[in-house]
């Protein structure tokens, strides 16, 4: 849409933009096609999924995916997948018991050298292309790259949580070093950004909550999260970069030590864990927020009209600190309608 860039760097700014951005994934058949004015395909994916999020959104982050044909088998790291058409998931990596995971964890640990390496480089040189490669095929969509982070979802992701929960249990030093390794990992790459990187804003965080509240102890994360993010958060700001943190959850128990950590941004706003974007405006206000919209029960299976009253209300009590869109992603339960009802109440709501 025409102005988008400028309307989210307003908004990253704490400016006020001409109307409030539209910011969502897009993994929708009806919407994609709609808006590529062209049936989704197999064989046409690649340039109308694209092609769909100009007119749709003014913001959007990693990953912005095609469909998929299903099928399932064994990936380059050993574990097995099975591939949706719109997502994918990887069974757990299993060990025979705590010492076990302690010991390859401790030989990773041995091994790992905090040094740049040319193949790190490399890695950057095509992670920066691929960043460049997007911005061009979505045009004036402002798009966040997905970048480093403290990396405790990735760690917990690997074996699952109730694996992970007796491993934090039978050897919290060893799960504690993993995680001091995954955060020097992404702040060494941080600070290997060259100097005309051209990233205003991140995609960055980790589900650190249930519906219900924090995944671990809150005095847990104040000890040895936050610490870590708040390293995370200061080398991206060193390089002139902001960040929008996502978890999904109930983050009402941890947000004063996240805010304290140095984001810039939450997403996605869980309406229903207890996520009213109003009420983080007010405990926060200097956070740019992105989602809100409640895509569990209100977009899947509300009325226009009911989508439309939501956005106004987040529109009228978030002061133009808000990107509003679904509180994930716009998955393929989520009927045109409805979704072109929360557009138009954004496009036509002013500030």
């Amino acid at each position: 849409m025409e102005h988008s860039l400028a309307r989210v760097r307003a908004v990253l700014r704490g400016e006020k933009p001409d109307r409030t951005p539209l910011y969502d994934l897009l993994r929708n058949d009806a919407v994609l096609s709609h808006f590529a004015r062209e049936t989704l395909t197999y064989e046409n994916a690649r340039e109308a999924v694209f092609r769909a999020y100009a007119p749709a959104v003014d913001a959007t982050r990693p990953k912005v995916r095609l469909p998929e044909r299903e099928r399932s088998g064994v990936g380059a790291n050993g574990r097995e997948f099975r591939q949706f058409r719109w997502t994918v998931w990887n069974a757990h990596v299993v060990y025979a018991d705590s010492d076990a995971y302690a010991s390859a964890k401790r030989k990773l640990l041995d091994a790992f050298d905090p040094a740049w390496t040319p193949a790190q480089a490399e890695a950057m040189r095509t992670f920066l292309d691929d960043i460049a490669d997007h911005r061009r095929r979505l045009g004036e969509v402002f798009f966040f790259p997905s970048m480093g982070s403290v990396g405790l979802m990735s760690i917990y992701g690997e074996v699952g949580l109730e694996a992970f929960s007796y491993y934090l249990a039978d050897c919290p030093d060893v799960v504690d070093a993993v995680i001091e390794m995954e955060t020097q990992k992404s702040i060494t790459w941080i600070e290997h950004l060259p100097e005309d990187h051209g990233i205003e804003a991140v995609f960055c965080g980790d589900d650190i909550a249930f519906k219900s509240g924090p995944l671990l102890a809150p005095a847990w994360f104040k000890k040895h999260y936050f610490p870590r993010c708040a390293r995370v958060c200061a080398a991206y700001h060193r390089r002139g970069i902001k960040v929008l943190f996502h978890s999904d959850g109930n983050l009402w128990p941890l947000l004063d030590d996240l805010v304290e950590a140095g984001i810039d941004g939450l997403n996605p706003l869980e309406v229903l864990a207890g996520m009213d974007p109003v009420e983080a405006h007010r405990r926060y206000p200097r956070l740019f927020l992105a989602g809100g919209i409640d895509v569990s029960q209100l977009l899947p299976h509300g009325k226009p009209q009911e989508v439309k009253d939501a956005v106004r209300r987040a529109i009228d009590g978030t002061g133009g600190r808000l990107m509003v869109g679904s509180s994930t992603e716009l998955h393929d339960e989520v009927p045109l309608e409805n979704y072109l009802a929360l557009r138009e109440a954004a496009l036509e709501h002013r500030l």
